[in-house]
Protein backbone atom coordinates (compact mmCIF):
# COMPACT_ATOMS: atom_id res chain seq x y z
CA UNK A 1 0.00 0.00 0.00
CA UNK A 2 1.48 3.08 -1.20
CA UNK A 3 1.46 6.17 1.28
CA UNK A 4 -1.08 8.66 1.44
CA UNK A 5 0.32 12.02 0.54
CA UNK A 6 -1.07 15.10 2.26
CA UNK A 7 -3.55 17.14 1.14
CA UNK A 8 -2.79 20.85 -0.76
CA UNK A 9 -5.89 22.57 -0.03
CA UNK A 10 -6.50 25.55 2.62
CA UNK A 11 -10.17 24.73 3.73
CA UNK A 12 -12.08 21.17 4.98
CA UNK A 13 -15.43 22.57 3.44
CA UNK A 14 -16.83 22.04 0.42
CA UNK A 15 -17.52 25.39 -1.09
CA UNK A 16 -20.17 24.16 -3.50
CA UNK A 17 -22.40 22.42 -1.11
CA UNK A 18 -24.35 24.88 1.58
CA UNK A 19 -25.22 24.14 5.36
CA UNK A 20 -28.09 22.19 4.26
CA UNK A 21 -26.27 20.06 1.93
CA UNK A 22 -27.59 21.48 -1.39
CA UNK A 23 -25.32 22.20 -4.57
CA UNK A 24 -24.59 25.86 -5.25
CA UNK A 25 -22.82 28.37 -7.20
CA UNK A 26 -20.12 30.36 -5.37
CA UNK A 27 -20.62 34.07 -4.71
CA UNK A 28 -17.26 35.49 -5.54
CA UNK A 29 -19.01 38.87 -5.46
CA UNK A 30 -16.69 39.75 -3.27
CA UNK A 31 -13.45 38.02 -4.08
CA UNK A 32 -10.18 40.42 -5.60
CA UNK A 33 -10.17 40.65 -9.13
CA UNK A 34 -6.13 38.88 -10.01
CA UNK A 35 -4.69 37.67 -12.90
CA UNK A 36 -5.07 33.55 -13.25
CA UNK A 37 -3.43 30.87 -15.32
CA UNK A 38 -4.06 27.00 -15.40
CA UNK A 39 -2.32 24.52 -17.30
CA UNK A 40 -3.38 20.95 -17.68
CA UNK A 41 -2.01 17.97 -19.53
CA UNK A 42 -3.73 14.46 -20.70
CA UNK A 43 -2.32 11.58 -22.90
CA UNK A 44 -4.41 9.52 -25.17
CA UNK A 45 -2.80 6.14 -26.04
CA UNK A 46 -2.85 3.99 -29.00
CA UNK A 47 -1.17 1.58 -31.56
CA UNK A 48 1.64 2.59 -33.15
CA UNK A 49 0.28 2.35 -36.97
CA UNK A 50 -2.80 5.00 -35.19
CA UNK A 51 0.05 7.66 -34.47
CA UNK A 52 1.66 7.20 -37.90
CA UNK A 53 -1.93 7.41 -39.45
CA UNK A 54 -1.93 10.74 -37.70
CA UNK A 55 1.08 11.98 -37.85
CA UNK A 56 1.16 11.55 -41.83
CA UNK A 57 -2.32 12.91 -42.31
CA UNK A 58 -3.87 9.75 -43.83
CA UNK A 59 -7.05 9.95 -41.13
CA UNK A 60 -10.44 10.09 -43.18
CA UNK A 61 -11.92 12.46 -41.05
CA UNK A 62 -9.55 15.49 -41.69
CA UNK A 63 -6.45 16.60 -39.85
CA UNK A 64 -6.59 15.36 -36.49
CA UNK A 65 -4.09 17.35 -34.60
CA UNK A 66 -5.77 20.73 -35.98
CA UNK A 67 -9.40 19.77 -35.39
CA UNK A 68 -8.26 18.26 -31.51
CA UNK A 69 -6.53 22.08 -30.98
CA UNK A 70 -9.42 24.02 -31.85
CA UNK A 71 -11.93 21.22 -30.32
CA UNK A 72 -9.77 22.00 -27.00
CA UNK A 73 -9.54 25.54 -26.89
CA UNK A 74 -13.73 25.80 -27.70
CA UNK A 75 -13.92 23.94 -24.84
CA UNK A 76 -12.16 26.00 -22.23
CA UNK A 77 -14.85 28.88 -24.09
CA UNK A 78 -17.96 26.70 -22.92
CA UNK A 79 -16.75 24.87 -19.47
CA UNK A 80 -19.84 26.33 -17.32
CA UNK A 81 -22.18 24.88 -19.99
CA UNK A 82 -20.54 21.51 -19.01
CA UNK A 83 -20.10 21.87 -15.44
CA UNK A 84 -22.79 22.88 -13.53
CA UNK A 85 -21.32 25.01 -10.69
CA UNK A 86 -18.73 26.56 -12.92
CA UNK A 87 -18.97 30.66 -13.50
CA UNK A 88 -19.02 31.65 -17.30
CA UNK A 89 -15.71 33.40 -17.52
CA UNK A 90 -14.25 36.15 -19.57
CA UNK A 91 -10.94 34.03 -20.78
CA UNK A 92 -8.07 36.06 -22.13
CA UNK A 93 -6.35 32.80 -22.73
CA UNK A 94 -7.14 29.42 -24.52
CA UNK A 95 -4.05 27.35 -25.75
CA UNK A 96 -3.89 23.96 -26.12
CA UNK A 97 -0.46 22.22 -27.46
CA UNK A 98 -0.30 18.61 -28.65
CA UNK A 99 2.92 16.64 -28.80
CA UNK A 100 3.25 12.83 -29.69
CA UNK A 101 5.04 10.42 -27.75
CA UNK A 102 7.12 7.48 -29.28
CA UNK A 103 6.82 3.69 -28.27
CA UNK A 104 10.33 3.26 -27.27
CA UNK A 105 9.21 5.44 -24.12
CA UNK A 106 6.80 3.39 -22.81
CA UNK A 107 7.50 -0.17 -21.02
CA UNK A 108 4.23 -1.01 -23.05
CA UNK A 109 5.36 -0.40 -26.48
CA UNK A 110 2.18 1.87 -27.10
CA UNK A 111 2.46 5.27 -28.79
CA UNK A 112 0.35 8.64 -28.34
CA UNK A 113 -0.15 12.19 -27.80
CA UNK A 114 0.50 14.09 -25.04
CA UNK A 115 -2.03 17.42 -24.87
CA UNK A 116 -1.11 20.36 -22.63
CA UNK A 117 -3.93 22.84 -22.34
CA UNK A 118 -3.04 26.44 -21.02
CA UNK A 119 -5.91 29.05 -19.41
CA UNK A 120 -6.00 32.78 -18.72
CA UNK A 121 -8.47 34.92 -17.24
CA UNK A 122 -8.17 38.36 -15.31
CA UNK A 123 -11.02 37.81 -12.78
CA UNK A 124 -12.40 36.99 -8.65
CA UNK A 125 -12.48 32.66 -9.92
CA UNK A 126 -9.91 30.21 -10.93
CA UNK A 127 -9.68 28.87 -14.06
CA UNK A 128 -8.49 25.31 -13.39
CA UNK A 129 -11.46 23.79 -14.98
CA UNK A 130 -11.23 25.33 -18.21
CA UNK A 131 -7.59 24.04 -18.97
CA UNK A 132 -8.07 20.53 -17.28
CA UNK A 133 -11.74 20.39 -19.70
CA UNK A 134 -9.92 22.01 -22.81
CA UNK A 135 -7.39 18.81 -22.18
CA UNK A 136 -9.96 16.07 -21.78
CA UNK A 137 -12.20 17.63 -24.88
CA UNK A 138 -8.78 17.80 -27.11
CA UNK A 139 -8.13 14.10 -26.02
CA UNK A 140 -11.83 12.74 -26.70
CA UNK A 141 -11.66 14.62 -30.25
CA UNK A 142 -8.51 12.44 -31.24
CA UNK A 143 -10.22 9.35 -29.80
CA UNK A 144 -13.17 10.44 -32.13
CA UNK A 145 -11.34 11.12 -35.11
CA UNK A 146 -9.26 7.73 -35.12
CA UNK A 147 -12.07 5.35 -33.24
CA UNK A 148 -12.83 3.70 -36.85
CA UNK A 149 -9.22 1.86 -36.93
CA UNK A 150 -8.44 2.04 -33.31
CA UNK A 151 -10.65 1.40 -30.83
CA UNK A 152 -8.45 0.58 -28.12
CA UNK A 153 -6.93 3.65 -27.75
CA UNK A 154 -7.10 5.22 -23.74
CA UNK A 155 -7.00 8.35 -22.35
CA UNK A 156 -4.78 8.80 -19.37
CA UNK A 157 -3.38 11.01 -16.90
CA UNK A 158 -5.90 14.11 -17.25
CA UNK A 159 -4.64 16.18 -14.44
CA UNK A 160 -3.88 19.74 -13.37
CA UNK A 161 -0.12 20.86 -13.51
CA UNK A 162 -0.28 24.26 -12.30
CA UNK A 163 -2.21 27.25 -11.54
CA UNK A 164 -1.74 30.72 -10.22
CA UNK A 165 -3.28 33.86 -8.70
CA UNK A 166 -6.19 34.45 -6.20
CA UNK A 167 -6.32 33.84 -2.44
CA UNK A 168 -4.35 30.40 -2.73
CA UNK A 169 -1.21 31.87 -4.84
CA UNK A 170 0.50 29.61 -6.68
CA UNK A 171 0.28 25.73 -6.79
CA UNK A 172 2.61 23.38 -9.10
CA UNK A 173 1.99 19.46 -9.10
CA UNK A 174 5.30 18.22 -7.56
CA UNK A 175 5.14 14.57 -8.67
CA UNK A 176 6.65 13.73 -12.15
CA UNK A 177 4.47 11.97 -14.35
CA UNK A 178 5.61 8.43 -14.59
CA UNK A 179 2.76 7.12 -16.51
CA UNK A 180 3.51 7.92 -19.80
CA UNK A 181 7.29 8.66 -20.08
CA UNK A 182 8.96 5.83 -18.10
CA UNK A 183 12.29 5.55 -19.72
CA UNK A 184 11.25 2.47 -21.25
CA UNK A 185 13.48 1.04 -24.43
CA UNK A 186 16.47 3.74 -23.64
CA UNK A 187 18.87 0.47 -22.82
CA UNK A 188 21.12 -0.14 -26.11
CA UNK A 189 20.54 -3.29 -27.54
CA UNK A 190 24.17 -5.43 -28.41
CA UNK A 191 24.65 -5.93 -31.73
CA UNK A 192 23.52 -10.28 -31.47
CA UNK A 193 20.35 -9.01 -30.62
CA UNK A 194 19.94 -6.51 -33.54
CA UNK A 195 20.60 -9.41 -35.68
CA UNK A 196 18.28 -11.67 -34.26
CA UNK A 197 15.72 -9.23 -34.12
CA UNK A 198 16.33 -8.19 -38.24
CA UNK A 199 15.48 -10.84 -41.14
CA UNK A 200 18.69 -10.59 -43.09
CA UNK A 201 19.12 -11.77 -46.61
CA UNK A 202 22.57 -12.95 -48.04
CA UNK A 203 25.23 -10.15 -47.84
CA UNK A 204 26.75 -9.55 -51.35
CA UNK A 205 29.61 -7.30 -52.57
CA UNK A 206 29.64 -3.53 -51.72
CA UNK A 207 26.52 -4.23 -49.40
CA UNK A 208 27.85 -6.73 -47.02
CA UNK A 209 29.12 -3.87 -44.46
CA UNK A 210 28.56 -0.55 -45.80
CA UNK A 211 29.21 2.36 -43.76
CA UNK A 212 28.90 6.57 -43.84
CA UNK A 213 31.10 7.95 -46.05
CA UNK A 214 31.15 5.35 -48.97
CA UNK A 215 29.11 6.76 -51.26
CA UNK A 216 31.53 6.98 -54.60
CA UNK A 217 29.32 11.08 -55.06
CA UNK A 218 31.06 11.51 -51.36
CA UNK A 219 28.05 13.23 -50.23
CA UNK A 220 29.33 11.84 -46.72
CA UNK A 221 33.06 12.44 -47.14
CA UNK A 222 34.97 14.57 -44.71
CA UNK A 223 36.81 17.70 -45.62
CA UNK A 224 39.86 19.24 -43.87
CA UNK A 225 37.88 22.59 -43.58
CA UNK A 226 34.50 21.48 -42.87
CA UNK A 227 34.47 18.13 -41.28
CA UNK A 228 30.72 16.77 -40.72
CA UNK A 229 28.81 13.92 -38.65
CA UNK A 230 28.23 11.20 -40.78
CA UNK A 231 24.35 11.40 -42.14
CA UNK A 232 21.78 8.49 -43.11
CA UNK A 233 19.23 9.56 -45.00
CA UNK A 234 15.54 7.97 -44.49
CA UNK A 235 14.24 7.61 -47.80
CA UNK A 236 10.79 6.62 -49.82
CA UNK A 237 7.55 7.19 -51.21
CA UNK A 238 4.95 9.34 -49.89
CA UNK A 239 3.23 8.49 -47.06
CA UNK A 240 4.97 5.65 -46.53
CA UNK A 241 5.79 6.37 -42.58
CA UNK A 242 9.00 8.19 -42.69
CA UNK A 243 8.33 10.79 -40.69
CA UNK A 244 7.54 8.66 -37.66
CA UNK A 245 10.21 6.21 -38.38
CA UNK A 246 12.44 9.32 -38.46
CA UNK A 247 11.19 10.23 -35.20
CA UNK A 248 11.34 7.08 -33.05
CA UNK A 249 15.13 6.34 -34.02
CA UNK A 250 15.96 10.19 -33.47
CA UNK A 251 14.53 9.33 -29.99
CA UNK A 252 16.57 5.99 -29.58
CA UNK A 253 19.47 7.34 -30.88
CA UNK A 254 19.48 9.74 -28.64
CA UNK A 255 18.75 7.45 -25.38
CA UNK A 256 21.65 5.59 -26.85
CA UNK A 257 23.74 9.09 -25.98
CA UNK A 258 24.30 9.96 -29.65
CA UNK A 259 23.71 13.87 -30.51
CA UNK A 260 21.47 13.40 -33.10
CA UNK A 261 20.98 16.33 -35.72
CA UNK A 262 18.40 15.87 -38.73
CA UNK A 263 17.51 17.41 -41.86
CA UNK A 264 13.90 17.37 -43.58
CA UNK A 265 13.27 18.15 -46.96
CA UNK A 266 10.58 19.99 -47.72
CA UNK A 267 8.37 19.25 -51.16
CA UNK A 268 6.92 22.83 -51.56
CA UNK A 269 8.44 25.32 -53.33
CA UNK A 270 8.23 27.67 -50.06
CA UNK A 271 7.26 27.04 -46.14
CA UNK A 272 6.11 29.50 -43.70
CA UNK A 273 9.16 30.69 -40.89
CA UNK A 274 8.30 29.72 -37.43
CA UNK A 275 4.61 29.61 -37.04
CA UNK A 276 1.78 32.02 -38.08
CA UNK A 277 1.30 35.02 -35.05
CA UNK A 278 4.83 34.20 -33.70
CA UNK A 279 7.27 37.51 -33.63
CA UNK A 280 9.78 35.43 -36.58
CA UNK A 281 6.68 35.05 -38.48
CA UNK A 282 5.67 38.70 -38.59
CA UNK A 283 8.82 39.95 -39.53
CA UNK A 284 9.16 37.66 -42.29
CA UNK A 285 5.17 38.87 -43.55
CA UNK A 286 7.04 42.44 -42.76
CA UNK A 287 9.43 41.86 -45.35
CA UNK A 288 12.67 40.73 -43.67
CA UNK A 289 14.58 38.10 -46.09
CA UNK A 290 16.99 36.48 -43.65
CA UNK A 291 15.14 36.30 -39.74
CA UNK A 292 17.12 34.88 -37.06
CA UNK A 293 16.12 33.72 -33.65
CA UNK A 294 18.56 33.77 -31.04
CA UNK A 295 18.40 32.87 -27.12
CA UNK A 296 20.73 32.12 -24.18
CA UNK A 297 21.62 28.75 -25.88
CA UNK A 298 19.87 28.27 -29.07
CA UNK A 299 19.68 30.38 -32.38
CA UNK A 300 18.47 29.67 -36.00
CA UNK A 301 18.23 31.18 -39.21
CA UNK A 302 15.89 31.68 -41.86
CA UNK A 303 16.44 33.23 -45.27
CA UNK A 304 15.76 32.84 -48.79
CA UNK A 305 18.39 31.48 -50.94
CA UNK A 306 17.22 31.73 -54.55
CA UNK A 307 17.44 27.81 -55.37
CA UNK A 308 17.27 24.58 -53.08
CA UNK A 309 20.14 24.20 -50.86
CA UNK A 310 22.49 21.02 -51.51
CA UNK A 311 22.52 18.47 -49.04
CA UNK A 312 26.23 18.95 -48.65
CA UNK A 313 26.30 22.66 -47.91
CA UNK A 314 23.49 21.68 -45.03
CA UNK A 315 25.91 18.99 -43.61
CA UNK A 316 28.87 21.31 -43.49
CA UNK A 317 27.22 22.85 -40.91
CA UNK A 318 26.86 19.70 -38.74
CA UNK A 319 30.02 20.00 -36.60
CA UNK A 320 28.57 19.80 -33.44
CA UNK A 321 26.29 16.32 -33.65
CA UNK A 322 27.70 12.81 -34.30
CA UNK A 323 25.04 11.31 -36.65
CA UNK A 324 22.63 13.36 -39.11
CA UNK A 325 19.24 11.76 -39.70
CA UNK A 326 18.28 13.07 -42.75
CA UNK A 327 14.15 12.89 -44.03
CA UNK A 328 14.37 13.03 -48.26
CA UNK A 329 16.81 13.50 -50.85
CA UNK A 330 16.36 10.07 -52.69
CA UNK A 331 18.24 11.29 -55.54
CA UNK A 332 21.74 12.89 -53.23
CA UNK A 333 23.72 9.86 -53.16
CA UNK A 334 23.53 9.60 -49.26
CA UNK A 335 24.03 6.40 -47.22
CA UNK A 336 20.35 5.32 -47.46
CA UNK A 337 17.47 3.04 -45.04
CA UNK A 338 14.56 2.63 -47.48
CA UNK A 339 10.91 2.83 -45.87
CA UNK A 340 8.43 1.42 -47.67
CA UNK A 341 4.64 -0.21 -47.31
CA UNK A 342 3.31 -2.62 -49.71
CA UNK A 343 -0.32 -1.12 -49.60
CA UNK A 344 1.41 2.57 -50.32
CA UNK A 345 3.24 0.54 -53.10
CA UNK A 346 0.40 -1.01 -54.79
CA UNK A 347 -1.83 2.86 -54.53
CA UNK A 348 0.69 4.85 -56.12
CA UNK A 349 1.90 1.92 -58.22
CA UNK A 350 5.37 2.66 -57.37
CA UNK A 351 8.17 -0.36 -56.53
CA UNK A 352 9.66 0.92 -53.43
CA UNK A 353 12.41 -2.43 -54.02
CA UNK A 354 13.89 0.18 -56.79
CA UNK A 355 14.80 2.56 -54.56
CA UNK A 356 17.45 0.35 -53.17
CA UNK A 357 20.87 1.36 -54.45
CA UNK A 358 24.53 0.62 -53.61
CA UNK A 359 24.19 2.84 -50.69
CA UNK A 360 21.75 1.11 -48.84
CA UNK A 361 21.78 -0.49 -45.92
CA UNK A 362 18.31 -1.36 -44.69
CA UNK A 363 14.74 -1.67 -45.81
CA UNK A 364 12.15 -0.81 -43.25
CA UNK A 365 8.84 -2.49 -44.31
CA UNK A 366 5.61 -3.95 -43.91
CA UNK A 367 5.67 -8.09 -44.02
CA UNK A 368 4.04 -7.93 -46.91
CA UNK A 369 6.71 -6.35 -48.81
CA UNK A 370 9.89 -7.55 -46.30
CA UNK A 371 8.40 -11.27 -48.07
CA UNK A 372 8.88 -9.73 -51.49
CA UNK A 373 12.05 -8.36 -51.00
CA UNK A 374 12.95 -12.03 -49.46
CA UNK A 375 11.95 -13.37 -53.06
CA UNK A 376 14.02 -11.40 -54.53
CA UNK A 377 17.27 -11.74 -52.75
CA UNK A 378 17.18 -7.96 -51.65
CA UNK A 379 21.09 -7.92 -50.08
CA UNK A 380 20.51 -5.60 -47.88
CA UNK A 381 19.15 -6.08 -43.89
CA UNK A 382 15.25 -5.68 -43.89
CA UNK A 383 13.62 -4.80 -40.75
CA UNK A 384 9.81 -4.23 -39.85
CA UNK A 385 8.82 -0.50 -40.41
CA UNK A 386 7.79 -0.36 -36.49
CA UNK A 387 11.59 -1.57 -35.48
CA UNK A 388 13.40 1.79 -34.26
CA UNK A 389 15.55 0.13 -31.90
CA UNK A 390 16.84 -2.15 -34.31
CA UNK A 391 17.17 0.43 -36.68
CA UNK A 392 19.20 2.57 -34.52
CA UNK A 393 21.07 -0.33 -33.42
CA UNK A 394 22.65 -0.80 -36.86
CA UNK A 395 23.34 3.17 -37.54
CA UNK A 396 24.97 3.22 -33.97
CA UNK A 397 27.14 0.48 -35.34
CA UNK A 398 28.09 2.09 -38.64
CA UNK A 399 28.70 5.13 -36.97
CA UNK A 400 30.95 4.03 -34.86
CA UNK A 401 32.93 1.66 -37.66
CA UNK A 402 32.86 4.86 -39.72
CA UNK A 403 35.03 6.69 -36.42
CA UNK A 404 37.41 3.78 -36.15
CA UNK A 405 38.37 4.16 -39.99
Amino acid sequence: MCAQSKRDAYRDTLTHVDEQGDVRMVDVSDKAVTKRVAVAEGTILMHPETQAMVLEDRAKKGDVLACARIAGVMAAKRTSELIPMCHPLMITKAKVEIEPIGPETRADGRAGFHVLATTGVTGVTGIEMEALTAASVACLTVYDMCKAVDRGMEIVDVRLLRKEGGRSGLWERKEPVTATHDGAGADTEPAAEDAANASVAEPAGEHADPVPGSSPAGALSESADKPHAPAFAFVGYQNSGKTTLVEKVIANLTARGLRVGSVKHHGHARFDIDAPGKDSWRHARAGSRHVAIVSPDRCAEYRDTGREQDVRELLAHYTDVDVVIVEGYKSAGLTNVIVAREGMDDLRGKNSLDLLNKQTVALACDERLARKARQEGVPVIIYDINDANGIAALIERLVRQHNER
